[in-house]
C-alpha cells in the first residue's frame, strides 16, 4: 500500500507525546543549509549536547551570544570564517533548489530517505522545530537534526589551504541513517569546489565506528597525534611568564 507523507506529517504533529509516540515512519527527507541568526538557539542546544556526548561539559563555556558573535559578526563570507551548516529533516519532501540568495552555499536536498519500516522516535521533536522561514515549505514541519561547524585552515606541509571540521553532530535518534555522511559530504564538496587541498578533523580514539568509516572513505588517520589545548586560567598564567 502506498504510504502518504501528508498523513505521516499530520500523524506526527497531532500525536505529539514526547516520551512515546513522536515518530517518523517509513521515510523522511533531509536538507543541509547555511545557518542563519534565527538558528542560534537550536545550534547552542546541539553544541551543548555534543559536549555532553564527549564528556566535556565541565569545560563548556559557549553561550548563545558568543556563538552568534563568532558566526555572524565577521566581515568575511561563509567558509572564509567560522561557518555553521544545519541539518534539517521533514516528513515531507523539500523543494529542490537550483539557486540560493546566498551564493556561498546552495542547500543540499535528499528527499525520501527510505527507513525500511523503521520508526524514528524523537522525544525532543517540538524543541528542535526549525525557526527558519526562508522558503515557508512543508507547513512548518521541519526539524533540526544536526549541524557541522567548519573554518578555514592551513597546514605548512601542504600546498593548498583547507577546511577544518571542528564539529559534526547528529542527534541520537537520527544516527545510523547516513545523515552524518551527508553532512561530511557537504563539507568535502565545498572544499573541493573552492579549490582547497584538504579537510581536517579530529576523532576520539574510542570511537572505532567513526574511525573505520573515515578510513573506508580514504582518510589518513594519524593515531600518534594528540590534541593539546591551553585555555582558561592556564592560558592567562602562561602568557604572563617571561622565562
Amino acid at each position: 500500500m502506498e504510504y502518504s507523507t501528508h498523513v505521516a506529517a499530520n500523524t506526527l504533529i497531532n500525536s505529539f507525546q514526547p516520551k512515546e509516540n513522536t515518530i517518523f515512519s517509513h521515510q523522511i527527507s533531509a536538507r543541509i543549509r547555511l545557518a542563519t541568526e534565527v538558528d542560534v538557539p537550536l545550534l547552542h542546544k546541539l553544541v551543548t549536547q555534543m559536549a555532553e556526548y564527549h564528556g566535556l561539559s565541565e569545560i563548556f563555556t559557549t553561550t548563545e551570544t558568543s556563538l552568534h558573535n563568532n558566526l555572524f559578526k565577521s566581515n568575511n563570507p561563509p567558509f572564509h570564517s567560522l561557518t555553521a551548516l544545519v541539518l534539517e529533516i521533514s516528513p515531507n519532501p523539500f523543494p529542490l533548489v537550483t539557486k540560493s540568495n546566498n551564493l556561498s552555499f546552495i542547500p543540499i536536498i535528499k528527499n525520501n530517505y527510505n527507513l525500511d519500516k523503521m520508526e524514528v522516535l524523537d522525544p525532543e521533536l517540538e524543541t528542535f522545530r526549525s525557526k527558519f522561514k526562508g522558503d515557508g515549505e512543508n507547513n512548518g514541519n521541519v526539524y533540526v537534526a544536526g549541524h557541522v561547524l567548519v573554518f578555514p585552515s592551513y597546514n605548512g606541509f601542504f600546498e593548498k589551504p583547507g577546511l577544518y571540521l571542528d564539529q559534526m553532530f547528529v542527534r541520537k535518534c537520527y544516527r545510523g541513517m547516513r545523515l552524518g555522511k551527508l553532512l561530511f559530504s557537504a563539507v568535502a564538496s565545498k572544499a573541493a569546489k573552492m579549490g582547497m587541498g584538504m579537510v581536517d578533523w579530529l576523532v576520539a580514539d574510542w570511537n572505532e565506528e567513526s574511525i573505520n568509516f573515515y578510513e573506508k572513505m580514504g582518510a589518513h588517520y594519524i593515531p600518534e597525534y594528540r590534541l593539546c589545548k591551553l585555555y582558561g586560567g592556564q592560558l592567562q598564567a602562561f602568557s604572563k611568564k617571561s622565562d
